[in-house]
């Protein structure tokens, strides 16, 4: 708690001691020079909470990996593995892994095959979408930031060593509390007069918003 307050602290005095601003073939207009005011007295934010501000406002976290959150949370998934239970595992068992999408590609020359990089707090894995797999999970393939794949682990001696997963279905996880940004429809949205939109949970943070950036076919050209 202590390492947190003082981190918060920080924070506050340089969110409020702001620098000069450069004013265009004039100068630089110097900020006032204002008392600091003490960090006001905040809850402590949950795990869950934290590892969402680091992301929003640095683009990482130093601190627990967001699957490391989500992992008890996925006991109940049928065989269900980390990345580091798949260097035992054989060829062909059935795994179900969870992770943070790191890369999304789809390469011309492969026939409409989907190949996603996703790391969990343990490592990364190589995710295999093949054509009728990415039809059917279109969106989730392309958008979200966390998921979960099912599927067959693939070590095949052509591969040299390498180790993926054959996906069969795949899924967002969801946050712990399992809420997540409302979906609201665009007749809605054009009556709301507000700069917010109001939620069932608004002190909920939604990961999707702060996700780190992925290295993805769907920033370029479309497929």
């Amino acid at each position: 708690d202590g390492l947190a307050g003082g981190r918060r602290a920080a924070l506050w005095e340089l969110g409020v001691a702001t620098p000069g601003e450069r004013l265009k073939e004039v100068g630089t207009q110097l900020a006032l020079p204002l008392d600091v005011p003490a960090a006001p007295a905040l809850r402590t934010m949950e795990p869950w909470e934290s590892m969402v501000a680091d992301y929003a406002t640095t683009g990482l976290t130093l601190g627990t990996h967001p699957v490391a959150l989500l992992r008890p949370h996925l006991q109940n998934v049928r065989h269900l593995a980390s990345v580091r239970d798949l260097e035992r595992l054989p060829h062909e068992t059935p795994v179900a892994v969870g992770g943070l999408v790191v890369v999304r590609q789809r390469p011309g020359t492969a026939k409409g095959i989907v190949f996603m990089l996703m790391e969990d707090e343990f490592g990364t894995i190589n995710l295999v979408v093949p054509p009728d797999v990415y039809e059917r999970h279109r969106l989730t393939v392309r958008s979200e930031p966390l998921v979960l794949a099912e599927g067959r682990l693939e070590k095949l001696p052509i591969a040299a060593g390498a180790i993926n997963v054959l996906v069969h279905t795949l899924r967002a996880l969801e946050p712990p509390s399992g809420e997540v940004g409302e979906v609201i429809e665009l007749a809605a949205r054009a009556r709301d007069t507000g700069y917010a939109l109001e939620t069932d949970s608004p002190q909920v943070a939604d990961f999707r918003g702060v996700a780190p950036p992925v290295q993805s076919f769907a920033q370029g050209r479309r497929r």
